[in-house]
């Protein structure tokens, strides 16, 4: 699972709305904002008796800062736009409301949430699954890629929640398979790798055919024109804005460290840092899929259980290596940005950004990989001599402190 509360030994103590009404008051409402700040338990946002079931299972217990901030307005129906990495539990902050508005009798679509990746598909549609396990809700995951008799069919039996990729999402849409005419909620996640990936056209086009007097939520890492264009084109002039700074996601868990790397010593760099730490998995960043399968293939020559993750791979293939990288049968995984975002991979220890990041954001995006939900990681930045002026850019934006190592290929270790 990806985006989650914090995890805390014991039963939550939740509160629960009246279960005739599936309301909540102002003060509970309040409450919630405040807990993240207070250490108030999750239990202090009153919920739903089902949903209060289905979250003790789940075992949340603390809201994030994201779901803090986020839940009350868009229970009260307001659109929201939220700034905020993956990682910081934005499902269950879309998911609890969503799943509270869901008439369990209406046979229809009533929420449609957008995600870039059949990967963050998945991972949406089982933690709102989990959230609706006990009001009956059924929640549908369409991506390209599989079996779209399969998921015409989840559509006829009466989807409430469907979760998908714009490109299927738009396609049965035209088939007349998905009707949106009567969606109340929809959810653009991940909005910036929607604009990476070239599907911003799509999501205009199926944001088109939905409902006008609908609520919308956009959650993006950061926000570029494009992303401002549409929350202008397709939400309300009212909507709640929220930022969850990157740097209070990072300082407490992750370790930074920097070396000073020639770049035809980055790959001698690789392997003595593998003597060093003893990594057992660590994902490997590069910028272009030629860059990945190369440095796959170099350190495949050396002896390493490698492998590459990029855009330019077949579904099942992408599928295939993330199974065995999540299970312990690859220790290097080489990736691009576009491929790896969104990816949940627990307890992942270790980052390397073999090729600096273009920015703060994406160096902040590419470290939340480890040290996820406040689990402890370590993220390590090969510094080249010409990377130096954009090394100091991105520094001067993060706030946390940044340890620097040295190498014994230099002699200085």
């Amino acid at each position: 699972m990806g985006q989650r509360a914090v995890k805390q030994s014991g039963a939550p103590a939740l509160r629960t709305a009246d279960p005739e009404t599936d309301q909540s008051s102002d003060q509970a409402l309040l409450a919630a904002v405040l807990a993240q700040a207070s250490g108030h338990r999750f239990g202090e946002i009153e919920v739903p008796v089902t949903i209060a079931r289905a979250l003790e299972r789940m075992g949340y217990e603390v809201p994030t800062e994201v779901q803090a901030r986020s839940i009350p307005p868009l229970r009260t129906g307001a659109d929201l736009i939220g700034q905020a990495q993956t990682g910081t539990g934005k499902t269950a902050a879309f998911g609890i409301p969503i799943v509270e508005k869901i008439d369990p009798a209406a046979g229809h679509v009533q929420a449609l949430v957008l995600t870039p990746t059949r990967e963050l598909c998945v991972q949406v549609t089982d933690e709102i699954a989990r959230i609706g396990q006990f009001r009956n809700v059924k929640t549908v995951a369409i991506y390209g890629g599989s079996s779209m008799d399969r998921q015409i069919s989840a559509l006829r039996r009466g989807a409430q929640v469907v979760v998908g990729t714009p490109g299927r999402v738009l396609d049965l849409i035209r088939r007349g398979e998905l009707h949106l005419d009567r969606v109340h909620t929809v959810i653009l996640d991940e909005a910036d790798r929607m604009l990476d990936m070239g599907f911003i056209v799509d999501v205009e086009t199926i944001l088109s055919r939905c409902p006008r007097q609908r609520q919308t939520a956009l959650f993006s890492a950061t926000m570029p024109y494009a992303i401002l264009r549409i929350c202008d084109r397709f939400m309300r002039r009212d909507a709640t804005h929220i930022a969850v700074r990157p740097e209070l996601q990072t300082v407490e868990s992750v370790r930074q460290l920097l070396y000073f790397v020639a770049e035809q010593d980055k790959v001698r760099a690789l392997l003595e840092l593998t003597e060093a730490f003893g990594f057992d998995r660590l994902l490997v960043f590069r910028h272009t899929q030629i860059g990945v399968d190369r440095l796959a293939a170099t350190l495949k020559r050396r002896g390493q259980n490698v492998a590459a993750l990029h855009g330019g791979l077949s579904q099942r293939e992408r599928d295939r290596t993330l199974a065995d990288f999540k299970a312990g049968r690859i220790q290097f995984l080489v990736a691009t940005n576009v491929a790896s975002r969104g990816l949940d991979i627990t307890d992942l220890p270790y980052v390397l950004n073999y090729d600096i990041p273009e920015d703060a954001d994406t160096y902040v995006h590419r470290i939340g990989r480890t040290g996820r939900m406040g689990k402890e990681g370590t993220a390590i930045t090969f510094v080249g001599e010409w990377d130096l002026d954009a090394w100091e850019a991105i520094r001067a934006q993060v706030k946390a402190p940044i340890e620097e190592g040295e190498l014994r290929l230099y002699g200085t270790a």
